[in-house]
Formats: structure tokens, sequence, C-alpha cells
């Protein structure tokens, strides 16, 4: 989930130019990439856009690793707005929904997780707890509906994280997860679903998933490796069963079917950082696309 070349974020703050691109270009190209679509529509315009989510009521929820202001998007208006100030926090990036309304956002210069609660109707923020040893927390993934796994780019592992309590362990690390290159930045994108966690390592142009207990989320079995040729950022579920992976540098969005792996193009946005579908009926076709230049949309053929 780390930002376009133009907009990389050191953890110490400061931008690195040109890294991702170069990365990009300097590795083994995915020549199996099919591509089916062009560019997305630009939904709103909100400087780099690091990860999204998607609330019941069909707005969608941005972050920025360079701001605290959590933004809300109306896809239908095309407008946007701060929603939320994450008080204490000096820029936000991953984001889930733990409880109807309810999100686990990492701010906090990439070691604390806030909980945002719309549920009231006027939205509240408060810190649950900083991870104090973690290096670059990055990646989050709902875990169950008070758990969260939260990943560490700058450790190469992957945080259990208790949002009732603020209880959290080590779960998961492997080679796959280590950081590389720089800055230096691992295991980038991370998601669950069905026993298994699937996750991207941005720097090693990788893409990968592992079993895991759906109790306490350590690994049952070896870590499958999909990809190691295409630059990997943050990825959402599909409704058709398929996964979808934003390739930053590579400026597009990909969709995978899990039981072949073989990515195929359906989006092209410029600096790809995340990813999520609609939740009304007249988006559920629709993925959104976090970018260097704000929120994306690509009706999708399911």
């Amino acid at each position: 989930m780390m930002h376009h070349p133009t907009s990389l974020r050191r953890a110490t703050g400061s931008l690195v130019t040109g890294v991702l691109l170069l990365l990009a270009t300097a590795t083994t190209t995915a020549a199996s990439v099919c591509r089916r679509q062009n560019a997305a529509v630009q939904v709103a315009k909100i400087a780099s856009v690091e990860n999204i989510a998607v609330r019941s009521n069909g707005q969608i929820l941005a972050t920025n690793m360079n701001s605290p202001n959590l933004y809300s998007v109306n896809p239908v208006a095309k407008t946007s707005s701060t929603a939320v100030v994450v008080t204490g926090a000096t820029g936000l990036s991953g984001i889930g929904e733990v409880a109807p309304d309810v999100f686990a956002v990492i701010g906090g210069s990439g070691k604390a997780i806030y909980k945002v609660d719309f549920s009231s109707g006027t939205p509240k923020t408060s810190l649950i707890k900083a991870i104090k040893e973690a290096s670059n927390l990055n990646g989050l993934a709902v875990f169950d509906n008070d758990t969260v796994l939260v990943a560490d780019a700058g450790k190469g592992n992957v945080y259990r994280f208790s949002v009732s309590t603020g209880d959290y362990s080590v779960v998961l690390t492997d080679p796959t997860m280590a950081p590389s290159g720089g800055i230096p930045f691992g295991i980038d994108g991370i998601k669950y679903k069905d026993g298994v966690v699937w996750y991207t390592n941005i720097f090693k142009n990788s893409f990968h998933k592992v079993p895991v207990d759906p109790v306490t989320a350590k690994a049952t079995g070896a870590v499958v490796t999909l990809w190691t040729n295409l630059m990997g950022d943050d990825l959402c579920f599909g409704p058709n069963g398929k996964i979808y992976v934003a390739t930053n540098g590579k400026n597009s969005v990909v969709e995978v079917d899990p039981a072949v792996g073989k990515p195929n193009q359906v989006a092209s946005v410029t600096g790809s950082t995340s990813c999520a579908f609609g939740r009304t009926d007249k988006d559920k076709d629709v993925i959104y696309v976090g970018g260097s230049s704000g929120v994306y949309s690509q009706t999708i053929k399911l």
C-alpha cells in the first residue's frame, strides 16, 4: 500500500521519488498479464490515496499516509470531504470494517491502531493501542468482528490485534514477507478469507497465500507463491470469488482467479494502491480504486 513514485513516503516521513517506477521496470515483465479494459473513471480527486473501504451506505472512505484526515467520497455525486480527523495520527494507511459502520485504521506514524465509529451518525475516533515494537504498519485485514491482522512492512511479519482489548501478538512471519530495497519495505497488502491469508510483497514483486487457523490466525500450512514478477500493493475480494490486486507502479488493477493464479488486467489507474467493491445494488459490480490522484471506478463483468 505504498504511494506512487511521486508520493512514496518513508517511515521517517520523507518522500522517495522514482523508486517504485524503477523497480517496476527493472524486474521481469509479467508477460502473462492479459489486458481486458482500459482507463478507469475518476470519482474524486484526492492527493495520494493510500487505502479505501466502502461503507454500507455506499460512501467510500479514503486514507492518506501524510494526513490524519479520513476522507469520505460520494461516488454518485463524485464529491469528497473530510469525514473526520483522526486525532493523534500523522497519517493513515490500512483500514477495514470490523463491525457495522465501525472501522479499524492504522495511524500514528505506522505504529498504532485507531477506531473510527460511524454507527451513531457522528463519527467518533479513538486510539485503541500503539504497537511500540512495530516498524512500519501498513496493510490491514479484517479477521473477525473483533480482530484484525496488521502487516508490518518494516519487520516482515503480521500481528493479530484485538479491537476491543488492544491485545496483540505476532502470528505470521516468513521470508516472503521480509523487507527489501532502499526503504526498506516488505509485506504490503493483506486480506483474509475462509482460512487463507493473501498478501503482497511490493519490492519483491510477489503475491502469496498461506492457510491459517480460523481462531488463532497462525499458519497451518506452507506459503504458496502465485507470482514473483508483478508489483502488487493492496488487494480486495470481488463478489464473483475473484481477487483484485492494485499494482502501484504498473498503474493497473489485475483480476486473479484463486484456482489459477494468473493475473488479468481489468482497470488502468495511475499509481493504483488499493481497491474495494461497491456495496449497493447499483454498484455491486463496480470496483473502486485508490491511486496517486484520487479514487477511481471501473465496472467489472462478473
